[in-house]
């Protein structure tokens, strides 16, 4: 008896402590997806499913905020513990292309990389996919090290992401790997074991956009396309962008975009959002759509930091499209604490000095906050 109070009081003292390691103010009352009259009864279905064999793609969509992988990594984890672990999922050559990476995951080359593109670069000597960057190789050969660093996430399929009709010759460990082509931009493999490190070889002159490391197992698989500065109108730039999202087959679209609108022009935003959610539903026309509000931040002047006003514009359209396209939207705008947010993240070390990004333990919370919000919508009684 004894050793269960003792228990029971250090997860009491826990659960404190995690209440006041958050921020003030978060609002968890208001942490729920408005489905603004969505039907999201087969999401929940395809889910089941999935948790039985068959694999729930949710691709998740942003800016620097997602580029990390922090946030997308929570949701991942949360939403495969209770419905299944599909795979990683999308890894990219962001390192390789010289811009910071997820941390979960390595993507390495034994050669050089002869031309690099990323979204936001005014040149793109590489091209461009739907990752938002892109490698070429020099002499047109490399050995690619693809290694995920969690336990839990070996992969036997590997699928490659490449500039179209470019597809590469892959060996590994000397033994010639026959593709299956899955689109002009798209081409997957079959290992023989799960690992958690693979060493392909391959050899073309085309770009590489990234890799989707898989397994044979029912089970989420969250994939991540974040890009520093990125808006909108940033991916509306990418040829073929929502083409080749296809290839993943998205059953839920998450889009947490907007925070770079307010600190430049969002005169277009609403167009900008319909035009991105249009095209990418008139490819995957089964797919259902998530948009996210960006949280308070501050901007510079010339007497320092102050509240940066079109975050809450930029929030109020993105509602506002959500309910009158009768779209889910996750207001972490509402969520993070509304007006005063920033100070109050920034006060618990959540947000970063620059005032606008957050910390490490804020992307995570970011993610716990979202991953409880998409349970409780996955879990209602439809």
């Amino acid at each position: 008896m004894k050793k269960l109070r003792q228990t029971v009081a250090i997860l009491l003292a826990m659960s404190v402590l995690s209440l006041m390691a958050q921020p003030r103010g978060v609002n968890h009352d208001a942490n729920r997806i408005e489905l603004n009259g969505d039907d999201w009864s087969q999401v929940v279905k395809l889910l089941n499913d999935a948790s039985k064999g068959g694999k729930f793609n949710i691709v998740h969509i942003g800016d620097s905020h997602v580029q990390p992988g922090i946030i997308s990594n929570v949701v991942r984890e949360s939403l495969q513990e209770r419905y299944g672990n599909g795979g990683r999922g999308l890894v990219c050559p962001l390192a390789l292309a010289k811009t910071n990476a997820p941390s979960d995951y390595e993507m390495k080359s034994t050669h050089a990389v002869a031309a690099a593109s990323k979204l936001l670069s005014r040149s793109k000597p590489a091209g461009m996919g739907m990752t938002g960057v892109a490698v070429k190789f020099a002499g047109g050969a490399t050995t690619l090290k693809l290694h995920t660093k969690q336990p839990g996430y070996q992969f036997n399929r590997v699928t490659l992401y490449h500039s179209a009709g470019e597809e590469f010759r892959v060996s590994s460990n000397g033994e010639t790997l026959e593709g299956m082509t899955l689109s002009p931009t798209a081409t997957e493999y079959a290992l023989h074991d799960l690992a958690d490190t693979a060493s392909l070889h391959l050899e073309g002159r085309g770009a590489l956009y990234g890799a989707r490391l898989l397994n044979d197992q029912g089970g989420v698989v969250v994939d991540c396309i974040g890009n520093n500065g990125a808006t909108y109108s940033s991916y509306l730039r990418i040829d073929g962008f929502a083409r080749q999202l296809k290839d993943i087959d998205p059953q839920l679209v998450i889009i947490s975009l907007g925070t770079n609108e307010a600190y430049g022009s969002y005169a277009a935003l609403e167009s900008n959002i319909d035009r991105l959610v249009s095209s990418i539903s008139k490819e995957c026309p089964n797919a259902k759509f998530l948009l996210t509000t960006p949280m308070e931040t501050h901007k510079k002047g010339p007497r320092g930091y102050g509240i940066q006003p079109a975050i809450a514009s930029v929030r109020d359209i993105i509602v506002s499209y959500g309910k009158s396209r009768h779209i889910a939207v996750w207001d972490f705008y509402t969520v993070a604490g509304g007006n005063g947010a920033a100070a109050r993240w920034l006060a618990t070390k959540h947000m970063s000095n620059d005032h606008l990004h957050l910390l490490v333990k804020g992307y995570q919370l970011m993610g716990e906050l979202l991953s409880d919000a998409l349970l409780k919508a996955f879990e209602a009684k439809w």
